[in-house]
């Protein structure tokens, strides 16, 4: 049997597209590593973000806590309400 221009060109076809879908299917997993790195990279900057934002909260709340006057600081209900349940017993 011999092969028509036809034939040929079907098996190329056939041939390229097998060999596209395995390179695709090699770069998959390349992919996806690159795109786990890329998401635990922002992962971890949105911690140290918040790590940092956490640490100015404390040193604020600390520095406010220092300067407040004794007799100015603020206390919630509950807080007025264990102090005032401390102080009748």
């Amino acid at each position: 049997m011999v092969a028509t221009p036809k034939d040929i060109a079907q098996a190329a076809t056939a041939t390229a597209a097998t060999l596209l879908m395995w390179q695709m299917s090699m770069a998959e997993p390349a992919t996806f590593r690159r795109d786990m790195d890329q998401s635990r990279r922002a992962i971890r900057a949105s911690r140290e973000l918040l790590e940092r934002l956490r640490q100015r909260h404390r040193n604020d709340m600390a520095q406010s806590w220092e300067d407040a006057n004794p007799a100015t600081v603020a206390v919630s209900a509950l807080q007025a309400d264990v102090l005032r349940s401390a102080s009748d017993a």
